[in-house]
């Protein structure tokens, strides 16, 4: 056993004029399954590039041992024998480690990879997003895999992962970082209990700030009041007889004056100890989402349809009805033909080489939204985006902000994004578009869990019909009301 101490860990990009670490201090034990998470943009990866060596920082981390990371490219000095036990361990064909990377899935990349990472027992890895290319049951697999090892940190945002694999959950939050001997589902619902209180509590400060700073305005309307008589009492006036009765005004008016400000200045500090008591709760915004109604009640369905893709078939003696305000998983593993029953189903398959045989039914007139898993078709900036693609910019402005944007982000070319954030623009796309039928292929790549919630959200509260291909269980069990095994 050893401990990681980080000690005053203080780092910021160059430019930003933020600090994604102000003086941090923490001790990791390298025994622990560590759960790495907290919203896209929070310095997840970045923490990891400090622990390589790879980024200058401000303060010390001691008792760090030799580190390995996923993703990697250089497996040659660890001995075939050590991976092909790995591989071995994660239902994994061995001899995938002979042939060139380029030729294997992304399933198969990412077995491979952690193999080699295990195999250096005197390592400790750093593992950064390992389930965005694997089916369900490739995520089981890695899960189980993962929960018998000892001693690493992993960044997931798939909540029923992480509960698999993990014993410790550290989370970087706006306010710094919180470390739970948890599974990460604990720790979430915990938190939530914890703000919801924090929020019920802002809320009566709030309420009690606004009663302070009515009484502050009324005080300062009778301090006014206050001055004005005693300049009136200070004027100077003819009449003798008066003198007594200017001078008893003019000290009534600085007794008031002298109240006036010293109630002024509790106020103020009561205002200011408030102000310090509200806590900095995560925003939470609510998205919105507002499909239209076609007149077919089952505007599609497919009866003992073949699917092939340049002649290949892909998948046979399919049979689908979907119904209005249905939400459908479609599940099964990598290679099966899920992304070719969506692309087909967006009516642009055949430029891909997509054919089919069989009943096919698409309703005539049928608007469809479709979320795919390539983002290369983003081109220009968000605005740039929104007119090309039809969209009302202060809608998907509005949106993109609700999900964490910034103002200066909507102006940047969208390949200076990061890739979850360009999943969140495709996303926040279709959530602009009033559509018949949604289809989403792997939406939640790279996107954070407090995201992947609020969308968790808004699409179960919605009448929408929905077609998606999601890996993430938590979110596919609480979404879908019918599931498509291919």
């Amino acid at each position: 056993m050893a401990l990681i101490n980080i000690k005053d860990l203080t780092f910021g990009y160059d430019g930003t004029g933020e600090m994604l670490f102000d003086h941090v201090n923490i001790g990791l034990d390298t025994t622990w399954r560590l759960a790495l998470t907290g919203r896209n943009g929070r310095g997840k990866t970045t923490l990891f590039k400090i622990l390589k060596g790879e980024l200058n920082y401000g303060g010390s981390i001691t008792g760090l041992p030799k580190v390995v990371s996923f993703p990697c490219d250089d497996m040659e000095e660890v001995p075939d024998w050590k991976i092909r036990k790995e591989l071995n361990l994660m239902n994994a064909d061995p001899d995938i480690m002979w042939r060139p990377m380029e030729t294997l899935s992304g399933g198969e990349r990412t077995k491979l990879m952690l193999a080699a990472l295990f195999s250096d027992e005197d390592a400790f890895p750093l593992i950064d997003e390992p389930t965005n290319h694997l089916d369900r049951h490739g995520r089981e697999i890695v899960s189980s895999y993962l929960a018998k090892k000892e001693g690493f940190i992993v960044i997931s945002h798939d909540r029923d992962f992480l509960d698999r694999c993990t014993d410790h959950t550290l989370v970087i939050k706006k306010t710094g970082l919180e470390l739970t001997a948890s599974s990460f589902s604990t720790w979430w619902d915990n938190n939530e209990k914890k703000l919801n209180g924090e929020r019920v509590k802002n809320e009566q400060l709030k309420r009690e700030m606004s009663d302070i700073k009515t009484a502050m305005k009324k005080n300062a309307e009778w301090a006014a009041k206050s001055e004005k008589n005693k300049n009136r009492a200070n004027a100077p006036s003819k009449i003798a007889e008066n003198h007594w009765t200017r001078a008893y005004e003019a000290e009534k008016s600085r007794k008031l004056m002298s109240l006036a400000s010293n109630l002024q200045k509790r106020n103020e500090k009561k205002l200011e100890e408030r102000e310090g008591l509200l806590k900095d709760v995560e925003r939470e915004e609510k998205l919105k989402i507002t499909g239209s109604t076609h007149h077919n009640k089952t505007p599609i369905r497919l009866q003992d349809v073949t699917l092939r893709r340049d002649g290949l078939d892909i998948v046979g003696g399919l049979s689908l009805e979907v119904n209005r305000g249905d939400k459908i998983n479609i599940t099964g593993q990598n290679g099966c033909g899920k992304s070719t029953l969506i692309k087909f189903l967006t009516g642009a398959g055949q430029d891909e080489g997509i054919t089919s045989e069989g009943e096919v039914y698409i309703a005539p007139g049928l608007t469809i939204s479709y979320v795919g898993q390539d983002t290369s078709e983003l081109k220009g900036t968000i605005y740039d985006i929104a007119s090309y693609r039809g969209a009302d910019k202060t809608q998907l402005s509005t949106i993109l902000i609700k999900m964490g944007f910034t103002k200066q982000m909507l102006e940047k070319d969208v390949k200076e994004l990061s890739l979850g954030q360009k999943k969140i623009v495709m996303i926040a796309l279709s959530l602009c578009e009033q559509a018949d039928v949604y289809l989403w292929d792997e939406p939640l790549n790279y996107i954070d869990v407090y995201i992947r919630k609020e969308i968790e959200r808004l699409l179960t509260d919605s009448d929408i019909t929905l077609l998606f291909v999601e890996h993430d269980k938590s979110f596919s069990d609480n979404v879908a009301n019918k599931e498509l095994a291919l």
